[in-house]
């Protein structure tokens, strides 16, 4: 198969495919195929937490998720009901503590644009229940919600094979570059030539980069959450998503200590945990999750689960949402655990442009935003790839080469804060 301008996309992702729909809505003449060995959506999106929020520590990164809630909202307003749900649910930051600085805000002269405080306990009781009465502040980022991924992407893989793109199912073995083109190998034989190769292949994306010669500094931690039912109706179906600010140690009984401190394996579940831990209403239920592995891990198809991953989590949650303990030692069924990959840089900036090598680039390490940042990300890999002069500011601190640049380096080594949950 040959084009003289072929551009082939490795990962049919929601990156992959925002990248495909924003290259063909700024030129159809150019052949887009998009590769994955999977369906679409199915890996590392499929795992997604579904949320939006336009808060984020840095400013590079608070302008970048805003387009891409900008750019969602067209969507939604272009296609209507054929479109995706998008609900303005807002997020709560909530702790125990009244002096907790959640967020920074001497960073922000225009702080209440993004959220608000609140640390009377009579209006935390009175609008929020359901949580803990020694809940002492809550802070609200205001333009957040939650989104249908599945929907989403599934919009924009129909839109854009009706303008053209190409989606091939297989496994890409090899890659190799002869003269100013590249010759992709699949597991079915069938070879590719291209002109243009996208490197969207989630915490995959070293792999493809090895087999062209090079790779990025990112790394992959697994992140996991489950559903359950809530036969007790413990969570309120309007609740925002809830994250509890501060870290913990979890509320184990005398005899659970002594077990636990005298086997190794279990020798974990006495250490402090880091806030995060978060709670949304689901249509199934209360989905839960909580980024406490920081392990760095090799990425496979095939995850792993870990031992006790809901009882801790739920033992956790009822720390600032009591009632949760009445599911701890009978965790309502079905139980639905599953597990996606985090892949990100140290300080947790995507990488979305053109890689060293002539006619590559890369969109990934999108580590637990890549659903809220897919059409910002998508629109500007395409504009790289088009070669188009007009770039958003944020662009050059996203750029693959900025390690190269020492106004960069110095404003990452000041991160504290990279806004992960």
């Amino acid at each position: 198969m040959h084009t003289n301008n072929t551009i082939t996309i490795c990962g049919a992702g929601i990156a992959g495919i925002a990248t495909a729909y924003y290259l063909l809505k700024k030129d159809r003449n150019t052949q887009i195929i998009l590769i994955d060995k999977n369906q679409p959506l199915s890996f590392t999106t499929s795992k997604s937490g579904e949320n939006y929020r336009d808060y984020w520590p840095e400013e590079n990164m608070r302008s970048f998720i805003s387009d891409s809630i900008l750019l969602m909202k067209e969507l939604k307003l272009k296609y209507e009901d054929a479109s995706f749900d998008m609900i303005n649910s807002g997020y709560n930051f909530v702790s125990h503590n009244s002096e907790k600085k959640v967020f920074d805000t001497n960073l922000l002269s225009d702080s209440k644009k993004y959220f608000e405080e609140i640390t009377d306990n009579n209006v935390i009781q009175n609008n929020h229940s359901y949580l803990d009465k020694n809940i002492k502040k809550i802070v609200t980022v205001k333009n957040a919600g939650r989104i249908d991924v599945y929907a989403l992407g599934s919009l924009l893989l129909r839109e854009a094979k009706k303008m053209g793109l190409k989606q091939i199912e297989g496994e890409i073995l090899d890659i190799n570059k002869k003269d100013s083109s590249f010759n992709i190998t699949l597991n079915s034989k069938q070879t590719i030539k291209t002109s243009k190769i996208v490197i969207a292949a989630g915490p995959f994306i070293n792999n493809i980069a090895k087999m062209l010669g090079f790779q990025f500094p990112i790394s992959n931690t697994l992140q996991r959450k489950f559903i359950i039912p809530d036969p007790k109706k413990i969570i309120p179906k309007n609740m925002p998503f809830t994250i509890y600010a501060d870290s913990q140690f979890l509320n184990w009984s005398n005899d659970e200590i002594d077990f636990f401190s005298s086997d190794q394996k279990y020798k974990w579940l006495l250490n402090k945990f880091p806030g995060g831990l978060h709670i949304k209403p689901d249509s199934e239920g209360i989905k839960l999750g909580w980024a406490f592995q920081t392990e760095h891990t090799k990425a496979t198809w095939s995850i792993p689960k870990m031992d006790l991953f809901p009882q801790v989590v739920l033992k956790g949650a009822s720390n600032f949402i009591p009632e949760l303990s009445e599911y701890e030692n009978n965790i309502p069924s079905p139980l639905i655990e599953y597990a996606g990959h985090y892949t990100r840089t140290k300080e947790n900036w995507p990488l979305i442009g053109p890689a060293k090598e002539k006619n590559i680039f890369v969109i990934g390490a999108l580590a637990g935003y890549g659903t809220m940042a897919s059409c910002a990300a998508g629109k500007l890999c395409a504009t790289y790839i088009l070669k188009e002069t007009k770039l958003p500011k944020y662009a050059k601190y996203f750029h693959p080469q900025r390690y190269e640049d020492t106004v960069i380096l110095k404003e990452i080594s000041k991160i504290n804060n990279d806004g992960q949950l």
